[in-house]
């Protein structure tokens, strides 16, 4: 393959990422919104299948789905950050990317959204007790995992990794300071999530404003290197 293909296909993953991040960006306050309308159950196994059947679409945001989604944004930010980053730090950038697929792969099993959707179908057509009460534990396990191993994984990893490729950038001519000091400020409140009675707060304050701006920021960077010849 020619030098100029690769490039060429370099251009292509940035736009693809500049887009992604515009839609993680423009995800944040919808998400934001959806919450309260319809906010992530809490309540018991039964009220979520019934949810479902009374509003598949309410049941569908109530299980996180548009956290779901935009972590899938997050499959070319990350291959485009290794990509910017390798030539400052080779090692690193490529531990960021590492650990930062294990993230989005962890959320996965953390969110089982359509797993509780087919539970919910089964119990509403359910013909005995037994059937129910087996439904009724099946689902009991699968939301056990909502917060978690997996889900632990997926917020410490992701966390981790946008922070190292945030601290590479100080180091990189391809981004500004600007963009790394508030990549590295979104990624540090994130882990405020584990400080008592104040963590909750500082895991919002990380998405709304700082992760929103830091998309923001990098969309631009993106959609700048895609075009450059």
């Amino acid at each position: 393959m020619s030098q100029s293909n690769k490039n060429q296909n370099w251009k292509n993953l940035y736009k693809i990422s500049g887009i992604a991040t515009l839609l993680t960006a423009l995800l944040i306050p919808v998400s934001i919104v959806a919450y309260f309308i319809w906010p992530t159950f809490t309540g018991t196994v039964l009220d979520i299948f019934q949810l479902i059947q009374a509003d598949r679409f309410a049941g569908l945001m109530s299980l996180d789905f548009l956290y779901l989604l935009g972590n899938v944004f997050g499959i070319p930010l990350f291959i485009a950050l290794y990509i910017s980053l390798k030539s400052t730090d080779q090692s690193l950038s490529a531990l960021a990317l590492a650990i930062g697929f294990i993230a989005l792969v962890s959320l996965i099993p953390a969110r089982p959204i359509f797993e509780m959707f087919f539970l919910s179908d089964q119990y509403a057509v359910a013909n005995t007790d037994v059937q129910r009460t087996q439904l009724i534990a099946a689902g009991e396990a699968i939301m056990a995992l909502f917060h978690g191993t997996a889900f632990q994984v997926h917020y410490i990893f992701g966390a981790t990794s946008l922070l190292i490729s945030s601290v590479l950038m100080l180091r990189c001519h391809i981004f500004s300071s600007a963009t790394a000091i508030v990549g590295i400020i979104a990624n540090l409140l994130v882990f405020g999530l584990y400080i008592p009675e104040i963590g909750v707060y500082l895991s919002i304050l990380s998405v709304f404003p700082f992760l929103m701006i830091w998309n923001i920021m990098l969309t631009r960077k993106f959609f700048q290197l895609s075009s450059n010849r």
